[in-house]
């Protein structure tokens, strides 16, 4: 696969191959874990950016509702939209865990399971979980 086509296919004149190059990547079963982490670290990340940020400016922290969940919310919500489309029993899909078996994505679950357990939607748990197990078991082999 060729990385320039897939980055050409982010213009707006980008030609239709380089379009279905980068459709071709999303439907991968590595695309979509790799998805999952990256949303649920990036909201994490923002977070300790913002608390850092209402440190320094405490009157601008009274006045922002910090322990609204909206944010929260819909990064599970997308992070879920890929993972929930991951298949731990593929091919592609254990290929796909062996490239992000690492402490952070084990932690994305983890951070995922108990979102969604509060909610109690537990079928997103199982699902979850079983892409943590596989995880764990390619970090210990």
């Amino acid at each position: 696969m060729n990385l320039n086509n897939i980055f050409n296919a982010f213009e707006d004149d980008a030609p239709l191959k380089d379009k279905v190059a980068l459709f071709d990547l999303q439907e991968t079963q590595a695309f979509k874990l790799g998805m999952f982490k990256k949303i649920i670290w990036n909201q994490k990340g923002f977070e300790k950016r913002m608390e850092k940020f209402m440190e320094f400016m405490p009157d601008m922290a009274k006045m922002i509702d910090a322990d609204n969940d909206a944010g929260e919310f819909i990064t599970y919500v997308r992070a879920w939209a890929y993972i929930k489309e991951f298949d731990p029993t593929s091919e592609q899909g254990i290929d796909a865990s062996h490239i992000f078996s690492d402490d952070k994505t084990v932690t994305a679950c983890d951070l995922a399971i108990h979102f969604w357990e509060e909610r109690e939607e537990y079928e997103k748990c199982a699902h979850i979980k079983k892409v943590k197990d596989l995880l764990k078991k390619n970090l210990l082999s």
